[in-house]
């Protein structure tokens, strides 16, 4: 009967921006020669034809000798076939069982089991008590790995199922590598700090959603099995601001409230907004040309989409990229737009970050910030300065939401005043949609249920029991409920409701309803998000009165040339 509705968080507090622009690779000599962790159990004898002038020779036969991969026959490895999460399954159980001491002999299956359970159950008892994300995603994936044992895995996974078996020390980092073209993920940053990944392309870039083959497979093993065989690398990072908009990363191009905008922020918003407006461009035709689109679904001779639709039969081209000097119907042009948006959120980071003293970090929220930055490093193109700015403005508007929330009685009335109200409710169909045999039946199986929650207010697990026996719908949990919905008295009614109180029998035209009113202040996402709302709101109003300065540099910028550069 009812539906509720939240808000997007401003866009500006999303903390990392994914932007891929190209680097320089420069591989040095390998690591330092060190004791390998796993001993050979066997000696290769040159019986896979195919690893004669292979790229990765020697990273096969070494994973071959340690006994982590067999060939895919006993005379060919197949360096470019694919890998199987089942397989990947069973050489990171190998690879456990190795470090462990065993002889990687995971023993046959039981009859009617899969082939690779044995794995699965050694897995399962060696990382359950884990703590991590790896370990906690492998757990998660092994209990429905029969519905895709065969299919082939990618690089993310791959390196994912390693990192959960692995030990702390297995990892020691020799690279300093704070951040990576195409991902931000801590376990594929402590591979490449480890010197096992070195990336996939000269750009260092990762490219985890590749299938790994078998091949890259053995390399990544063989550098894990012997650290001499990692390798040490610098990564040179570009910075973005430099060489997207010309300027320097601390160059002011905005100043409010006391407090300067640099490139590097400022360029955020901006790629932020710009990717706004080419998504918007390439999904919001629905909307732009709504009234063409009942003539599409009625047009049974068009076979096709509604963009086909819109160009074969109107002639608009919703596939081109966005012009950004072309103004809509009321003169503005996308440019125009995208400068606007990035000059309200920088106002707003700017409002955010001058008045900090009122909502100070706490020291949790500092060391959080600095283990993120440790763990994740700085966004990909930008400085580590500017990475703890961003969380630091994250962190907050927090804070400024804890403090932004109102008191119950308050909370309840600006529900009220915008036709909500937080409880619980029962619904009983009236006529044809409901159960009761009659109107009268249906009106006394709602004055039986208002009585009974009457009755047992202070029991809420027994009133989720009672809605959901009564009920016709299916919410049983208190929530936020749109009470406009209803009819002006049933309205009126439920907005003088005090708060621990349940309503007379309510009768809508179609249904009997019964609502228990509750305090909105003992639901926390609620009260988190109320407070979310009301910190915007004042961000909103602080960034309004700031008179903003603008410097020369962002005056001139290029929107459509920033756009072709960070596509490139």
């Amino acid at each position: 009967m009812f539906t509720t509705h939240t808000r997007a968080k401003p866009r500006w507090t999303a903390l990392f921006l994914a932007l891929v622009l190209a680097l320089s690779l420069t591989l040095p000599a390998a690591a330092a020669e060190t004791q390998p962790l796993l001993p050979d159990a066997r000696t290769y004898t040159g019986q896979f034809a195919d690893l004669e002038g292979a790229w990765c020779r020697e990273e096969a036969i070494a994973v071959y000798e340690t006994g982590l991969m067999n060939g895919r026959t006993d005379t060919r490895f197949d360096i470019q076939g694919s890998l199987t999460y089942a397989q990947i399954t069973v050489i990171a159980a190998r690879l456990q069982d190795l470090l462990a001491g065993g002889d990687g002999d995971l023993g046959p299956a039981a009859s009617g089991e899969a082939w690779y359970q044995p794995a699965v159950d050694a897995l399962t008892a060696s990382v359950e008590e884990s703590d991590g994300e790896a370990a906690a995603y492998l757990l998660d994936d092994l209990t429905y790995l029969d519905f895709r044992a065969d299919e082939p895995c990618d690089r993310y996974d791959f390196v994912w199922y390693l990192a959960a078996v692995l030990p702390e020390e297995a990892l020691a980092p020799i690279n300093d590598i704070s951040s990576l073209p195409d991902t931000s993920d801590s376990d594929i940053l402590r591979f490449y700090r480890a010197g096992i990944l070195t990336g996939s392309d000269s750009k260092g870039t990762f490219n985890g959603l590749d299938l790994i083959n078998r091949g890259q497979a053995a390399a990544m093993l063989a550098r894990i099995a012997d650290p001499a065989k990692r390798v040490s690398f610098t990564l040179t990072v570009p910075n973005y601001a430099r060489e997207i908009l010309g300027v320097e990363p601390d160059t002011v191009m905005l100043t409010a409230g006391g407090y300067d905008i640099t490139a590097e922020a400022y360029l955020y918003f901006l790629a932020l907004n710009i990717s706004a407006m080419e998504a918007e461009q390439a999904y919001g035709y629905y909307d732009t040309y709504q009234e063409y689109y009942e003539d599409y679904w009625m047009d049974e001779d068009f076979d096709g989409d509604f963009a086909d639709y819109l160009l074969e039969v109107h002639g608009i081209d919703v596939s081109a990229p966005v012009d950004w000097d072309a103004p809509d119907k009321g003169g503005m042009t996308p440019a125009q737009k995208v400068l606007q948006d990035t000059q309200a959120d920088a106002e707003e980071l700017a409002a955010l970050m001058s008045r900090q003293s009122r909502y100070p970090l706490t020291a949790q929220q500092k060391a959080e910030i600095e283990e993120y930055l440790e763990d994740y490093g700085a966004p990909y193109g930008f400085s580590a300065d500017f990475g703890r700015e961003i969380l630091t403005a994250a962190a907050l508007g927090e804070n400024l939401s804890a403090q932004s929330h109102l008191s119950s009685s308050e909370l309840s009335s600006l529900l009220a005043d915008e036709g909500y109200l937080y409880g619980q409710y029962v619904t009983i169909y009236r006529g044809e949609e409901g159960y009761h045999a009659s109107d009268a039946e249906a009106k006394a199986a709602a004055e039986e249920v208002r009585q009974k929650l009457s009755a047992h207010l202070d029991d809420p697990e027994y009133l989720e029991f009672l809605i959901w026996k009564y009920s016709e719908d299916y919410a049983t949990a208190p929530e936020l409920l749109p009470i406009s919905a209803l009819s002006n008295s049933n309205f009126q009614t439920l907005k003088a409701l005090p708060v621990g109180r349940v309503s007379p029998v309510l009768e809508e035209e179609n249904c009997y309803m019964v609502v228990i009113k509750l305090d909105p202040a003992e639901d926390a996402d609620l009260m988190d998000t109320v407070g979310s709302l009301a910190a915007q709101a004042q961000l909103t109003q602080w960034a309004e009165a700031a008179k903003a300065v603008l410097s020369p540099a962002c005056e001139a910028l290029d929107v459509a040339a920033i756009a072709q550069a960070l596509s490139e």
